[in-house]
């Protein structure tokens, strides 16, 4: 037996704090499927399919079912580029603030 507490993935064994419940071990998983822990039960559920652009795939427990979602508006992130710094200009303060030697 496995335990499990407030809901927590099963283990082996407890901490040895109150609380902890027995749970039956996690069922044989068929080929393609996945078995998780989810909302104090084993789920044996597809795998989750690949979100694609602006949509994201949830697991609807009530359902036992995928539910594609809109995430809204996606737009393309820009990577920013480096800034090049010249190290031979850098000065420290007596403060310990980095600054520029002008000219």
């Amino acid at each position: 037996m496995l335990y499990s507490k407030n809901g927590s993935i099963p283990k082996p064994e407890t901490d040895g704090t109150e609380g902890w419940v027995q749970v039956p071990d996690a069922p044989d998983c068929p080929e393609g499927m996945e078995v998780i822990w989810w909302s104090h039960e084993w789920v044996v559920r597809p795998p989750k399919p690949v979100d694609r652009a602006g949509y994201q795939w949830n697991w609807q427990h009530e359902g036992r079912t995928w539910v594609e979602s809109a995430w809204g508006n996606v737009e393309p992130v820009e990577t920013p580029q480096p800034i090049a710094i010249d190290t031979q200009q850098l000065v420290f303060s007596e403060t310990s603030q980095i600054g520029m030697i002008n000219g």
